[in-house]
């Protein structure tokens, strides 16, 4: 049924009621004076009417509001109080009422007949909410729905009440009692069938246990209250025998079902506890399984444990210990001091208790020795391992005072939500480390930005000195920097240094390194010098962890010689017909002293250079490279590879190294920049040379292999 024809439905159930009450009033105001059968015939016909389908629209409004059965019931006493009401001082404020109204109209028959019905319409009224909330109370909670025995209750309730006008006769008496026997019986069979009391809290039980006293009480008056020869059961006796029957049927309907709920529940409050708690754990089980995949913070996630742990176990505290690179740290607590927590933990974790658990354990305080020393009077412990990956990540722990002990249904709850928040943590950390991941990765980005930038796009170009320079970064940026400089006419400098440290920091440091080396190269011509005074600059800004291996030389193409000095960097290597030399002269790294003990180990040397000789210079990143069983690669075997291809040109013997080291660690992750800056002198010195690369700069392109 969509919504629209819904609401044509309601309307016409509303039309008709609205015609029906018309008629009755019509009705009775033109034949207000006849004591006829057929009066009353038609009478009770249209009222019967009207409350069947009156009934029927209370019905169908219930069902689709679907109250809680302690608001129906809670309804249904104060209309019950109400009616307790009425009939306590209708009687003496009507009769003042049409007394005084009627002494002036000439029909006197009139006002009392329009207010009996005013009255016994009221009373159809309430006697079709009492029944249709009847209804709702008894099919709420039932598994089987089947209507068979309400509705031959509602039959029989209804030919008992019709029986009243068509039976009153003595003769036919017996017709009357036994429609009303039967109704009895059926009301009573009806009333014990009562299943949602066992689906209501401790605390709605009880209310309602005083409700269902009460209410029963009212019921009981008012029956006693409508009797025949009372006003109200006269009145309603002359608006409609069926009607007075009727209500009289739902005030003992009323009586026997409020009766029989008190005892109900009476009987339910032992066990209203243990419903809680069950109904608390399916909910909190709803509740965080939900949680899990929401809640990203670990600490909020923590304190959500901690709180529906208490809940669960109707535990009086609880706190979370996680296990951090060999250090227990409590991640949350609920209800306990952290004094008190970390006083437990230690006796715990020195005890032994928590040794070897794979679930859930109750343990007493009884033996911890401390125990006075805590704030609140702990006795009872529930542990529960928190597990990822079959390894305990930490503990989820339960408490009780006042010597109140946790039992075996108390660990079955614990151990099933620990289950739950070991996935939520477990969770939780992965996404912590995955944000971390991000991030530090997007550092890395910067980094290697900050690195191409700063490296050559391209090597000089002479006629006899040739170039070649290969830079592989590692994944996490090492930090390693070479570049070229143009200090004079007829000379060509380079740098090439390692900056400890890896990532962003060492990116920044790099470019303040190839800031300082850019200016002083252009104001001084001494590698020893150059590098002293990078040493005073670099003192002032490293911090005490960072510092910077490096090698700085010139080369004069006129004395064909080359010098340099070398801070704390890879030695530089020559070969030459067929053998290497290791150029290792002394220094201290940048940064790492002061200027005088810095300066005093610094040592400047000198190489003439011959037809064919290779000059390497180098960053650990080749030697330190690592096969699979942690072997370096080592400068033997790197001398060997220049000297097996000493007679090619510099790319070609570049492309070598790199090779040999790419094959050398290919089991391996690179963890650290790889730098090769190759120099081969050639007889013939060319000035045109020099020329042609300082035209090429500036280079801001790296050459990656």
């Amino acid at each position: 049924m969509n919504l629209n024809s819904l609401k044509i439905n309601l309307n016409l159930i509303i039309w008709i009621i609205s015609s029906l009450v018309v008629s009755a009033f019509i009705y009775r105001l033109l034949f207000f004076s006849s004591n006829s059968t057929l009066f009353f015939i038609v009478n009770d016909f249209i009222v019967f009417l009207l409350l069947v389908v009156l009934i029927l629209f209370l019905i169908k409004s219930l069902g689709k509001k679907n109250p809680h059965p302690s608001a129906l019931v809670l309804n249904i006493g104060i209309i019950s109080a109400f009616v307790f009401l009425v009939m306590m001082f209708a009687e003496n404020l009507l009769n003042i009422q049409i007394k005084n109204i009627s002494s002036n109209l000439v029909h006197k028959g009139i006002l009392e007949n329009l207010l009996h019905t005013f009255y016994g319409l009221m009373y159809l009224g309430i006697a079709g909410y009492f029944f249709a909330a009847y209804k709702e109370l008894y099919f709420y909670k039932q598994q089987n729905r089947k209507s068979t025995y309400f509705t031959i209750m509602s039959v029989f309730i209804a030919l008992s009440a019709l029986s009243n006008l068509f039976f009153n006769a003595e003769e036919y008496q017996f017709i009357y009692n036994t429609f009303f026997i039967i109704s009895i019986i059926l009301i009573v069979f009806n009333s014990i069938k009562i299943s949602w009391i066992a689906f209501i809290s401790k605390k709605e039980k009880i209310s309602l246990l005083i409700l269902s006293i009460i209410i029963s009480a009212l019921f009981i008056l008012n029956l006693i209250n409508n009797g025949k020869a009372d006003f109200n059961g006269t009145v309603l006796m002359t608006f409609s025998p069926a009607i007075y029957q009727l209500f009289n049927l739902v005030l003992i309907y009323g009586a026997v079902y409020f009766l029989v709920l008190f005892f109900t529940t009476l009987f339910h409050i032992p066990t209203a506890e243990a419903y809680d708690r069950k109904a608390n754990e399916v909910s909190s089980l709803q509740f965080f399984s939900k949680l899990i995949t929401q809640v990203l913070d670990i600490e909020e996630l923590a304190e959500t444990i901690t709180d529906i742990t208490t809940k669960v176990s109707s535990a009086d505290a609880a706190w979370i210990i996680v296990n951090e690179n060999g250090d227990n740290k409590i991640l949350s607590n609920k209800n306990i001091a952290l004094v008190d927590a970390d006083l437990i933990n230690q006796y715990l974790l020195k005890s032994g208790i928590c040794e070897k658990i794979t679930e859930t354990k109750i343990c007493t305080l009884q033996k911890f020795e401390n125990k006075s020393q805590l704030s609140e009077k702990f006795s009872s412990l529930a542990i529960s391992p928190l597990r990822a990956y079959n390894e305990v990540k930490g503990y989820l722990i339960a408490a009780r005072k006042n010597e109140l002990i946790f039992y075996e249904e108390d660990k079955t709850a614990i151990n099933t939500f620990s289950d739950y928040a070991s996935i939520a943590i477990e969770n939780s950390l992965l996404l912590e480390q995955s944000i971390e991941k991000e991030r530090l990765e997007k550092e890395l980005d910067v980094a290697r930005e900050i690195q191409k930038k700063i490296l050559p796009s391209k090597d000089p170009k002479f006629e006899n000195l040739s170039v070649s320079s290969v830079f592989i970064p590692a994944f996490e940026v090492g930090g390693d920097y070479y570049d070229y400089f143009e200090i004079a006419k007829n000379k060509f400098a380079f740098i090439i240094a390692d900056v400890s440290g890896k990532g962003i920091s060492a990116a920044f440091i790099m470019a303040e390194v190839k800031g300082i080396f850019s200016s002083l190269s252009r104001m001084l011509e001494s590698p020893k010098e150059i590098l002293i005074k990078a040493n005073e600059i670099l003192q002032q800004t490293l911090n005490k962890k960072n510092f910077v291996s490096a090698l700085y030389g010139i080369i004069d193409f006129d004395k064909e010689i080359i010098r340099f000095s070398r801070a704390g960097h890879c030695p530089a290597i020559l070969v030459r017909d067929n053998s290497v030399e290791m150029f290792k002269p002394s220094g201290i790294g940048l940064g790492l002293t002061n200027n005088i003990l810095f300066s005093n180990h610094l040592e400047e040397i000198k190489i003439d250079f011959k037809e064919n000789d290779t000059i390497v210079f180098y960053t650990d990143g080749i030697t330190e490279a690592k096969n699979k069983e942690f072997e370096d690669f080592g400068e033997q075997r790197f001398s060997e590879i220049l000297i097996e291809h000493s007679n090619k040109s510099v790319n070609q013997i570049a492309n070598e190294v790199i090779k040999d080291v790419t094959l050398f660690s290919r089991n391996h992750s690179q963890y650290d920049d790889i730098t090769l800056v190759i120099f081969k002198w050639h007889k013939k010195n060319n000035i045109d040379g020099v020329k042609e690369w300082q035209s090429s700069t500036p280079q801001l392109k790296n050459k990656v292999l």
